[in-house]
């Protein structure tokens, strides 16, 4: 592989997806060359698994990683059960909450659990519209484990404000953005940053192999980890800043542009 590397990995929406949500063939394609070069290719998502449709999948290798929930559940290639999962301890999840209605009293919460999301009155019904098995209610059993925490603040997700959330809750979560709308909290040691460091050592690679791509503030810090990062031209301006290298924009294949250069046919 040109330059040394051995794992490509990807962010899913506003990186492998168009802006329409669609993976196109032209990006399928490559990361099926990629694969079939011998790369190592992962895909580290927010999403759940549950909210990735499978003409998606279908469109991913067959040996690809996928992370889920910025990489609180990790599925090793064909793996039907997480090989790493990371959930709060209810303790933790009933001091965030408390923590964040204490002081941020008009953001409402959404709890993303394993096989559903709690979303609390006052969260606004066009950003949970597309996600499955949706239940609108006040409260989370703590015998269900919760694998993220959206907050909404009604304004637009910055570094200043994903910063400001962070200080207020310390290490009991990892806090980002994976859009303009929402914050999102994960457990302790989550973040696509510690889930990209898991899965390169998992493959027995270095971190310096690593290529990532990305368009998110949740991909920020992944791509300063890899050897090389990159960022399409649609990533907001601090990714494009961590990036080493800018490629054209998700509608244009930014991956599959990517792909070629590391097979040194671009």
């Amino acid at each position: 592989m040109a330059d040394g590397y051995r794992l490509l990995a990807c962010d899913l929406d506003g990186t492998l997806l168009d802006s329409q949500g669609v993976l196109p063939e032209e990006v399928s394609s490559a990361l099926g060359r990629a694969a079939a070069a011998g790369l190592a290719v992962a895909v580290i998502t927010a999403r759940p698994p549950r909210d990735v449709p499978p003409q998606i999948r279908a469109g991913i290798p067959a040996t690809a990683y996928w992370a889920h929930g910025n990489g609180a559940l990790v599925f090793r290639p064909g793996a039907r059960r997480p090989s790493r999962e990371l959930v709060f301890h209810a303790g933790t999840l009933r001091r965030l909450a408390a923590v964040l209605r204490d002081a941020r009293p008009t953001w409402p919460l959404a709890f993303d659990l394993l096989d559903a999301t709690v979303v609390q009155p006052g969260f606004p019904p066009e950003l949970a519209r597309h996600w499955s098995n949706v239940e609108w209610r006040s409260g989370v059993e703590q015998v269900r484990p919760v694998v993220k925490i959206l907050a909404c603040p009604f304004r637009s997700c910055d570094v200043g404000l994903v910063d400001a959330v962070q200080s207020l809750v310390g290490d009991a979560a990892e806090v980002t953005a994976s859009g303009e709308h929402f914050l999102e909290l994960g457990p302790h040691g989550t973040g696509k940053r510690g889930v990209l460091a898991w899965i390169a050592e998992d493959l027995g690679l270095s971190t310096a192999e690593v290529v990532a791509v990305g368009d998110g503030l949740n991909d920020r810090e992944m791509l300063r980890l890899a050897g090389l990062g990159a960022a399409p031209a649609n990533a907001c301006e601090p990714v494009r800043l961590a990036a080493d290298r800018v490629l054209p924009s998700n509608d244009e294949a930014a991956v599959a542009h990517l792909v070629d250069q590391l097979l040194g046919r671009g």
